[in-house]
């Protein structure tokens, strides 16, 4: 982590990467005649954007009041959290917001009473909007999730990171997984990895089952209480968070046994329909080249259930989402093009047709104008273990 800037021993973005963001920020405001701007929530599973314009991941929800001819202020609801906050944000004007929800929102409706058009993004509850003076609110969620599609080279050092940290979780499962372990284990040998290089969890999906005898085709959110046995495949999708970045890894292995042909052969098609869609992945590509390439699913027999393509790396789980055009189609249409430095996660789940069996292989990646730059290095073979 040499290469991320610290500040009193904590990561941040850099000066030079924040009055990015904040030029970004107030040329929206200037678009969309804006007094100012009202970020609000916490740093939660999917949603960053106090953390993305401050650099501190708040636990509680707080509010970022950005005016567009002013300095920045947080406004934390927390007594407690002030002095973490005072210490990692980049913010420097920091107020205290209340002991309980509504004290918070009191002092923020007080702030924004001299402004007209005030826009907000992240998470502003309805019964906040409506103290804030609801008729005065813009939602700028959609422009704001436009620009978070867009990795910058510092981001990227972000997200390589907690692509390493996927690779290492992966090798984990590969070297410590074998029969006679419940599956809720594999938690901790995926956590254990990255908790001391501070990394935390963002999605850890798995799913164990007989690959003689298959009953489900698709990971599991919540790890189940099924004992792993000699023969059982083990697929797994697994998201480590750095710092409000992230990258993705999909892999399936083998415990203690060779596929049997259903599942080589699901892996096969996978594998392949991954290298076609990635062979053409490059800034500019379209949603109907990805969709003609996943057509090889459908005529090898199989369907999908998960997501085929997806943006990612920091900021939520980012449109467009694309699958097949037999299975939902896309968020967007067929000539929507990819943007230079967008973050994709590329992830073919095949499944048998009675969705019984299932495999998945899949990387996240930047778009170049030349190609991808697949951020995690874990070989994609299926993997044996136990």
């Amino acid at each position: 982590m040499d290469e991320i800037p610290q500040v009193n021993g904590f990561p941040r973005y850099s000066s030079e990467e924040m009055a990015h963001r904040y030029r970004q920020l107030r040329e929206l405001m200037v678009r969309h005649r804006l007094d100012a701007v009202l970020i609000g929530g916490s740093t939660g599973p999917h949603d960053t954007s106090v953390q993305y314009y401050c650099n501190w991941p708040p636990l509680f929800p707080v509010y970022l009041i950005v005016p567009r001819d002013d300095d920045p202020e947080l406004v934390v609801r927390l007594w407690n959290h002030i002095p973490d906050a005072e210490r990692i944000s980049v913010v420097k004007n920091i107020s205290f917001g209340g002991d309980d929800h509504s004290e918070l929102v009191i002092r923020v409706a007080e702030r924004l009473g001299g402004y007209r058009r005030i826009g907000t993004i992240g998470v502003v509850p309805y019964t906040d909007a409506t103290a804030f003076g609801s008729e005065r609110l813009v939602n700028l969620n959609p422009d704001y999730f436009a620009l978070r599609q867009v990795k910058t080279d510092e981001e990227m050092k972000f997200i390589r990171i907690a692509s390493s940290m996927n690779d290492d979780a992966v090798a984990a499962l590969a070297s410590n997984t074998a029969p006679g372990m419940n599956e809720y284990e594999l938690a901790k040998v995926i956590e254990d990895v990255y908790l001391d290089r501070r990394g935390t969890n963002l999605i850890h999906f798995t799913l164990t089952t007989s690959m003689a005898d298959p009953e489900f085709f698709v990971p599991h959110q919540y790890q189940p209480d099924r004992i792993i046995k000699a023969g059982d495949v083990l697929v797994t999708e697994i998201s480590t968070t750095f710092w409000g970045y992230t990258g993705q890894i999909l892999r399936t292995l083998c415990i203690e046994g060779e596929p049997t042909p259903l599942y080589q052969e699901m892996y096969e098609v996978a594998e392949n329909t991954y290298s076609s869609i990635v062979s053409i992945m490059r800034t500019g590509a379209t949603i109907g080249q990805v969709l003609d390439r996943a057509e090889s699913i459908h005529e090898a027999g199989y369907d999908i259930w998960d997501d085929l393509v997806h943006s990612y790396g920091g900021g939520g789980y980012l449109a467009p989402i694309v699958r097949t055009r037999q299975n939902r189609g896309a968020t967007h249409p067929d000539d929507w093009a990819y943007p230079d430095g967008a973050v994709l996660v590329v992830q073919p789940n095949v499944i048998e047709p009675r969705a019984r069996a299932g495999v998945q292989v899949g990387d996240s990646m930047w778009l170049r104008p030349n190609g991808v730059e697949v951020t995690q290095k874990h070989p994609r073979e299926m993997i044996r273990c136990g």
